[in-house]
């Protein structure tokens, strides 16, 4: 036989062996048998429309998107962390420290101690001033009652804030009888500033009732006028009224909340609120300056708050 042929029978005899020796050590998985479900084995265990049981319109997903990708949104984590976070009654906290409130306080007794000295001078002119620092105290107790920490005066805080919302709404006229209730109300801030609680039986009052609109305005006027403005003015100024910038610009975030709250006239109006939320933000802008010492973050900020403001009292008086 040709040697060739033999060759190539011992070559096909080894490959076949080794294939079938191969496939004999191959191991073979068992597999499950898939289940047999009845056709009504789960009714009323799931929907039979899923879709159907949503309620209210569908979100437009590209509307989310374009929200979530806005400039407006965007930020870093420093800047973010400035902007409210709370809900509540804990917003408070991160707009104005309790130290600043009682500052504002003491200094709004001050103030009322030089109009309220006689009843010539008080419907004079002094009314006016009177109404407005009697709504300063107003919100500012109203603020106390509902800060989530203990500050100084929240046991008197929420009856101080009927009787002081109450002259300040009387304080339309400069007649005696109004001069002797503002009396009677710089007595009782006195009593309070001295330590001693001051309680009694008062109807609610709300907050447009609390800080009416004319007078709230006046403060955040005078706030930003005779106090932001002018100490953010030029570096040396912005260096020497660190404590004055803080305190007035926490002051203006406080207010900024206050006129968004429901209730308040043209809080449900959707270009005032962002105006209200746009002077908020940049007052926080002012108080992230003085703590970083930035003189130009400061004017850039007091300058967004007073355009806000500009743009407010075109449309809304």
């Amino acid at each position: 036989m040709n040697l060739r042929v033999v060759f190539g029978w011992m070559l096909c005899s080894l490959i076949l062996g080794s294939t079938v020796i191969a496939q004999r050590t191959v191991k073979r998985h068992t597999r499950a048998s898939p289940p047999n479900f009845q056709s009504n084995e789960f009714a009323g265990t799931f929907f039979a429309d899923a879709i159907g049981q949503l309620q209210g319109e569908m979100p437009d997903s590209q509307s989310l998107l374009a929200k979530s990708t806005s400039p407006n949104t965007l930020g870093t984590k420093e800047d973010n962390a400035e902007m409210p976070s709370e809900t509540g009654n804990g917003i408070w906290k991160n707009l104005i420290n309790g130290s600043t409130i009682e500052d504002l306080v003491k200094e709004s007794a001050t103030r009322l101690d030089g109009m309220l000295t006689t009843p010539a001078k008080f419907a004079g002119g002094g009314v006016v001033e009177t109404r407005r620092e009697f709504t300063l105290l107003a919100a500012t107790m109203a603020v106390i009652a509902q800060y989530p920490e203990e500050i100084r005066w929240q046991p008197s805080a929420a009856f101080a804030q009927r009787i002081f919302a109450r002259v300040a709404a009387n304080c339309k006229v400069g007649t005696q009888p109004v001069f002797n209730e503002a009396k009677q109300r710089q007595a009782d801030l006195q009593t309070m500033l001295k330590g001693t609680k001051i309680s009694g039986n008062a109807d609610e009052v709300s907050w447009a009732d609390t800080a009416d609109r004319g007078p709230t305005m006046q403060i955040m006027e005078w706030a930003l006028r005779e106090h932001l403005a002018p100490s953010t003015s030029s570096e040396a100024k912005f260096r020497d009224s660190q404590d004055e910038i803080m305190k007035y610009a926490e002051l203006l975030a406080m207010f900024g909340q206050v006129i968004q709250l429901p209730g308040m006239t043209d809080a449900d109006d959707k270009q005032y609120a962002e105006y209200a939320i746009t002077m908020t933000k940049a007052a926080q802008e002012i108080s992230k300056a003085v703590r970083s010492k930035d003189a130009e973050l400061a004017r850039t900020a007091v300058g967004r708050v007073d355009q806000a403001c500009s743009k407010c009292h075109e449309t809304y008086r």
